[in-house]
């Protein structure tokens, strides 16, 4: 089983959506067009800003870990 309850693993997501968030405002407010974004460039630099990998590997997995951990 994980080390990681349903909360940590639905923070973690947040966290990402967050971040993507921020990256496409901060895009739209330069001027840039979000259809040229390079989004497999955003999502290399976030996985390299992760310093638990962890949490990231735990959220690949099936939706049935998070029903195990509830």
């Amino acid at each position: 089983m994980s080390d990681f309850s349903a909360e940590d693993i639905n923070n973690a997501i947040l966290t990402g959506i967050v971040k993507t968030l921020e990256i496409m405002r901060d895009v739209k407010e330069q001027g840039d067009d979000l259809n040229e974004v390079d989004f497999d460039e955003i999502i290399e630099m976030r996985m390299r800003d992760m310093t638990d990998m962890t949490i990231f590997n735990e959220t690949k997995d099936t939706p049935d870990n998070l029903e195990d951990n509830e």
